[in-house]
């Protein structure tokens, strides 16, 4: 109950820093060009009217309540995210070069071969995987890596010519 209180408090508080910066932003735009002749306007404008097109306190302040996306929609195929196996390990591991833009990057990190828990998508083919399919997925020491979640399917890795 108190933590609500304190997240409503803090999503009225960014509401009114936008409110105020708004009103800022529009009232010093208006005095300048009032000041410009015919149709001409500041050199800014433009720009700052692109930056605020389509913002209308839609979800100002809920940013910070939102979770990860979780299980499918976490690793599905986007521009974000490179993969790259780079080498066989063993029969059971590669090693995959992971970077993503949004989240981490693991130069060098270990994949293990195992049968998929749930549902998910291939982080390399973007294929849909079954309960049950064989996968790779990074492997969980210590620290549980941020992209644990993320599967490639064993048919992908067993069609590439320098894996085989």
């Amino acid at each position: 109950m108190h933590s609500q209180t304190q997240l409503k408090q803090r999503a009225e508080a960014v509401q009114e820093d936008e409110r105020v910066r708004r009103e800022t932003c529009c009232a010093s735009r208006e005095k300048s060009s009032a000041v410009m002749n015919g149709n001409r306007a500041p050199v800014w404008d433009h720009v700052i009217d692109a930056l605020l097109a389509g913002f209308h306190h839609q979800g100002v302040g809920d940013a910070y309540l939102t979770r990860p996306a979780r299980g499918i929609a976490a690793y599905a195929p986007s521009p974000h995210i490179q993969v790259e196996v780079i080498e066989r390990l063993s029969v059971t591991s590669i090693a995959v070069l992971w970077q993503d833009a949004t989240r981490c990057r693991y130069a060098d990190q270990v994949w293990i071969s195992c049968r998929a828990r749930k549902k998910g998508r291939c982080a390399l083919s973007g294929a849909v995987i079954h309960r049950d399919d064989f996968v790779y997925k990074p492997r969980v020491r210590s620290a549980v890596p941020a992209n644990a979640n993320a599967m490639i399917l064993a048919s992908v890795i067993a069609r590439i010519p320098s894996m085989a």
